[in-house]
């Protein structure tokens, strides 16, 4: 039995050979990325969801979790257990919100403060791995190619995040 072509019934601009399974490569390249940080990172006794907690808070500390989940993109209680493990590693420390008893802010400690220089240097030399063999134009076309749909991605989410009643 033959599988119907998914393509057949949208509009010949909706789905160019060149276009056709670029969206599962971003996926893939973006799972192989992470897969490799995690790695990297394990080796510093932490993992790339926590790496980026870190990461969140040295450009911001004393975010809360809520805020931190939206960063990160997953639940409140997915945040708050990474939360638990960097608290009890002595990573972060969580405190009281001045002016709102009820939130507790998310602060790095004076030890990670002085630690996340090298983490942002084991992830930028884990960066240059990646794009090793790649010459430096096809390095910056590639960023603006990424940071363009990014861009486009961003102005039609509220109308993605509308249709799905969000």
């Amino acid at each position: 039995m033959t599988r119907p072509d998914a393509t057949r019934n949208l509009p010949a601009a909706a789905a160019p050979a060149q276009r056709k399974g670029m969206g599962f490569a971003l996926a893939d390249v973006t799972r192989l990325m992470r897969a490799m940080l995690d790695a990297r990172m394990r080796e510093l006794g932490l993992n790339g969801s926590t790496w980026r907690v870190l990461a969140y808070l040295y450009r911001e500390d004393g975010q809360t979790q809520a805020q931190l989940a939206r960063l990160l993109e997953v639940s409140r209680t997915a945040v708050g257990q990474m939360i638990d493990r960097l608290e009890a590693s002595g990573h972060v420390e969580r405190r009281e919100d001045q002016g709102d008893r009820r939130t507790w802010r998310v602060h790095l400690t004076a030890r990670t403060h002085a630690e996340v220089p090298a983490l942002i240097e084991t992830a930028r030399v884990l960066e240059a791995e990646f794009f090793a063999g790649l010459a430096e134009d096809e390095i910056n076309q590639l960023g603006a190619l990424v940071s363009r749909l990014r861009e486009r991605l961003i102005v039609a989410q509220p109308a993605a995040d509308a249709m799905e009643g969000k």
